[in-house]
């Protein structure tokens, strides 16, 4: 396995921690439909969230419209209702949501900063 990918797996790992933290179950770990994937799905109550997890060295990063562009979430959406067509689409409550993590390294040695943006994209 490569650098690129272990950095990879250990960044959806730690947004794995993180929501779990926050009460949601993860359902999937780097979920395949085809060629597509979704790094995780999580649920809370009756909120499915599909989450792309990204790392980015230093503070300076891409916006999220440019860290996951169109073809990426175009993907990820396709990835989602193939989820849902093989999983069902829950109760007639059921939410659904694009979410993504941002994992922050310091250009130096030290902590990490992980930013959550929620709903970053729609269907």
């Amino acid at each position: 396995m490569s650098y690129r990918q272990q950095k990879g797996l250990s960044g959806e790992r730690l947004a794995a921690e993180y929501l779990e933290k926050l009460g949601f179950e993860i359902l999937e770990h780097r979920y395949r439909f085809g060629h597509k994937e979704i790094d995780l799905i999580a649920q809370n109550g009756d909120l499915v969230v599909f989450v792309e997890v990204k790392n980015r060295r230093g503070e300076d990063y891409a916006p999220v419209e440019l860290s996951v562009p169109e073809r990426k979430r175009r993907n990820l959406i396709e990835a989602a209702q193939g989820y849902l067509l093989e999983k069902g689409t829950g109760s007639d409550s059921q939410q659904y949501r694009f979410d993504v993590i941002l994992l922050i390294s310091p250009a130096t040695a030290g902590e990490f900063r992980l930013e959550h943006i929620t709903d970053a994209f729609r269907l």
